[in-house]
């Protein structure tokens, strides 16, 4: 529990800092989404801050880390607040820290572009679209999410399939830190070393700014494509994967109940089937024609890029995250898992946990390549939720099966993607950036108790 005794003295101390307080704003600014888990949502619901602040710079947010040191106040710092497991829900209260005022691109180069962390995904692909670029890697929340928040709190995205996930080497050139002492340090890093700050969801530094690679911009044509078995569908994913020379910039694979759900889109599937979902080049149309034919598949619909954008409708919020979200708004009974599959033994994979589950989990995969360019064939299936026991017993099946679960059902930072325990650089990095443990504190199990 924060005293009111500081966090009056903070506000007394800092009055030309933006602050909110207004409870409804507050509440709103303590949550991510977290809901897409039924087991976190009684953990976090309580969860708040005590106040939220928008610092405008760098020389107020230096300042502002400066004051909470010196009052002890905890700190949880957040971007557009799209996190799936509560990575920027403050669990001990204290100052949300809201990132999205420091949303500056610095400078546009020959594929590079530096820029602060706050700004939005979708304004940054926006800007350097206007130079002919784009990003390599983007969520499916790219309308809300910050650039720092995906790097902090992401993985992968639309354009991981020729990129990789945001992790990849060469991606992420450079970041800058902020420490949390009373005179703030900013670190500057570069290669192997900025991965220690990779999905670590803001708990040993402030990320500052980024320089990031870009690709090449296409302006991509958007397909729904129809397939009789899971075994045509998977075939030509995998083939379209390795196809170098059809550019492409998103794949994805649905039961036809998980994509009964895309009902903003005018196409029909029979029940049993599969739905591909793919972002092509315009100037790759004839190929992959002649790939669906050969796969038998058929064309459901389609758009161009100049349609997406007269429209707003696109199918890059239908992958990914966004395909669970596309089910919720119909059916608040599904949740979701993150899960990494055998890229030789997928369709027995599948097959072999169909055969336990039946409909309670529908499959979804996403297929990228890693920086070494080998496949990874990963998913983010719906599953039917009916108790916080049979969700544990479904992922312990899942691996089991040879099928990796990510832990989206757990705030621990160790249980998610570190898979059970931290680098000792991260927590190197915590003790040396935050000695005081005042950032997003309750997050790191290893530091308890």
């Amino acid at each position: 529990m924060v005293s009111t005794e500081a966090l009056n003295a903070l506000q007394q101390q800092l009055p030309e800092l933006d602050w909110i307080t207004s409870k409804v704003h507050i509440k709103r600014l303590s949550r991510d989404f977290y809901w897409f888990s039924p087991m976190l949502v009684p953990q976090l619901a309580d969860k708040l801050a005590d106040l939220v602040v928008k610092p405008r710079n760098e020389a107020e947010l230096a300042t502002l880390v400066s004051r909470c040191v010196e009052f002890g106040i905890p700190m949880t710092v957040r971007g557009g607040g799209t996190g799936n497991y509560g990575q920027a829900v403050p669990l001990e209260g204290g100052v949300v820290i809201d990132m999205t005022a420091c949303a500056e691109l610095q400078w546009l180069g020959d594929g590079l572009v530096q820029v602060q962390a706050g700004m939005k995904i979708a304004e940054l692909e926006q800007r350097v679209r206007e130079r002919r670029w784009e990003l390599r890697c983007m969520p499916s929340t790219y309308r809300a999410a910050s650039i720092g928040g995906l790097f902090a709190g992401g993985f992968g995205g639309i354009g991981s399939i020729n990129y990789g996930p945001i992790s990849t080497p060469g991606t992420v050139q450079a970041i800058r830190i902020l420490t949390i002492e009373a005179t703030p340090r900013v670190l500057e890093l570069r290669g192997d070393e900025l991965l220690t700050y990779h999905h670590t969801y803001g708990t040993n530094g402030i990320l500052l700014d980024l320089e990031l690679a870009l690709a090449p911009a296409r302006d991509w044509d958007e397909y729904l494509f129809d397939f009789t078995s899971i075994e045509a569908a998977y075939g030509f994913c995998r083939t379209l994967l390795d196809a170098a020379g059809i550019e492409k910039r998103e794949l994805s694979l649905y039961d036809s109940q998980a994509a009964s759900y895309f009902r903003d889109i005018p196409f029909s599937q029979p029940a049993g089937h599969f739905l591909v979902m793919a972002l092509v080049a315009p100037h790759s149309r004839q190929p992959l024609t002649q790939l669906l034919a050969q796969h038998g598949g058929a064309q459901l619909w389609t758009q161009t890029f100049a349609d997406a954008q007269a429209s707003g409708l696109t199918l890059m919020e239908h992958c990914w995250n966004h395909a669970t979200l596309q089910a919720l708004k119909h059916d608040k009974g599904f949740t979701n898992l993150q899960t990494n599959y055998a890229a030789d033994r997928v369709l027995e994979q599948l097959a072999e946990l169909k055969a336990v589950v039946g409909d309670e989990v529908l499959t979804h995969l996403e297929f990228i390549r890693l920086g070494n360019l080998q496949p990874l064939i990963t998913g983010l299936p719906l599953v039917r939720y009916s108790s916080d026991a049979r969700l544990d017993e479904i992922m312990a099946l899942h691996e089991s099966l040879g099928i990796k679960i990510n832990n989206s059902h757990t705030f621990m930072l160790e249980d998610g993607k570190h898979g059970g325990s931290l680098s000792p650089a991260i927590l190197a990095s915590k003790a040396a950036n935050d000695p005081h443990s005042l950032l997003n504190p309750g997050k790191i199990r290893s530091l308890q108790g």
